[in-house]
């Protein structure tokens, strides 16, 4: 750690660790107030204060991600730096090209998350993004601060559009079921299935509330059939997930014609079940270029929005980005299979197909996965992955609630 040989300041490894772990905590928490509070419908009513709060959440939170980074996290290679390096420009890069400030964010919250104790870091995600979460809707329905406005064929309930409330919704659902598998006793069951139904049925983000009903099917499927999830057919299927899902979202965009739907009649079906998203993926092809850097806005109004990451990221950060993020996906669960880490692997085969409803992976509130990439570029040979989940054959047979 760079701060332990800084002159004049002598600090025990325990210390470090300490003041390390405060640091990326309290870095996270801001980030996540910035994304749940301050980017809700608060800054039509409040512009002035909403703005500085903006600017002080981003700055304060970045840098003290970045001084996690540099000064109080243990590298154990010059390798490592340099990768450290290499990807903070790269996304600060890629986030001024494409306007996509939580591109470097994401990096940021990602790499500072090496060395921390993550049950300790998600158990912030869960309890700031649960809080802020209450307190906008708390002046959603009982002030006009946090103003009404309806959306297509419902409300926003605060958040310009409904499916930007499924995405905090969704960081809630996820953070906690990855947080308790696979120690999930019926109060777990019963407060992940309420929040479910209630994001089906109240905002009625399908994308959302789909992905929460895949991953609680997989988590009912992985108790009577253990087997099969930590088996090489199970994950070669999740490692050709990614893959599969991009060939479909192109194909979809290439060949369904919003003006001539009969044409593609199975298209037409999945387009209705999937809210009419494929003229939207169609417009993709048939408007706007593929380049190496991209710098297509992706997330906007219904008509400038692409609610599929799979084919927003080569609009936005371009080929060489859609890339680079593809690796990054892929080489994790390369390594989270190669491990046997269940309990990841099906918490991600949930995110990925979030991802092919909606373009929010790298907003942080969203994505609480994003602190596995120390798994990705930190990774050591022989040594395990900093993961929270258990390996299959080191979950206890009666398992307790872990204080």
């Amino acid at each position: 750690m760079l701060i332990q040989r800084m002159n004049g300041i002598s600090l025990s490894e325990e210390s470090c660790r300490l003041l390390a772990q405060r640091v990326y905590c309290t870095g996270l928490a801001m980030l996540l107030i910035l994304s749940e509070v301050f980017s809700s419908n608060i800054q039509s009513t409040l512009p002035t204060l909403s703005t500085l709060f903006r600017v002080a959440l981003t700055g304060c939170g970045a840098l003290l991600l970045l001084a996690k980074c540099v000064l109080l996290t243990r590298y154990e290679s010059r390798g490592q730096w340099v990768l450290l390096a290499a990807v903070i420009a790269y996304t600060g890069f890629a986030s001024l090209y494409g306007d996509d400030n939580w591109f470097v964010l994401a990096a940021l919250a990602g790499l500072g998350a090496k060395d921390v104790d993550l049950r300790k870091a998600v158990r912030v995600f869960l309890a700031v993004t649960a809080a802020s979460l209450f307190v906008v809707q708390l002046l959603h329905y009982t002030t006009p601060l946090v103003p009404f406005k309806y959306y297509c064929r419902n409300w926003d309930y605060g958040y310009g559009h409904y499916n930007g409330y499924g995405a905090r919704l969704i960081g809630v659902f996820f953070a906690w079921a990855w947080l308790r598998w696979p120690r999930l006793r019926w109060y777990d069951w019963a407060g992940l299935t309420a929040l479910l139904l209630y994001t089906l049925f109240v905002p009625i983000c399908r994308g959302a509330g789909g992905a929460m009903l895949l991953l609680l099917l997989l988590f009912l499927l992985q108790k009577l059939l253990p087997r099969i999830f930590e088996s090489r057919l199970y994950h070669g299927l999740l490692l050709a997930v990614y893959p599969l899902l991009t060939v479909f979202s192109v194909a979809a965009g290439y060949f369904f014609d919003p003006m001539v739907p009969d044409r593609t009649p199975i298209l037409r079906r999945i387009d209705r079940l999937f809210s009419g998203r494929f003229e939207i993926w169609h417009n993709v092809f048939w408007q706007t270029p593929l380049s190496l850097l991209g710098g297509v806005p992706t997330d906007g109004d219904e008509h400038h929005s692409i609610d599929n990451m799979y084919l927003a990221l080569p609009m936005n950060k371009g080929l060489i980005g859609a890339i680079l993020v593809a690796a990054v996906f892929l080489v994790l669960l390369w390594r989270l299979c190669r491990g046997q880490h269940t309990g990841e692997l099906l918490c991600m085969t949930g995110m990925l197909a979030y991802f092919l409803m909606e373009n929010k992976v790298f907003l942080i509130a969203s994505n609480p996965f994003l602190v596995l990439l120390p798994c990705v570029f930190f990774a050591r040979k022989g040594q395990p992955l900093p993961v929270l989940c258990p390996t299959p054959g080191k979950i206890p047979a009666t398992a307790t609630v872990e204080e």
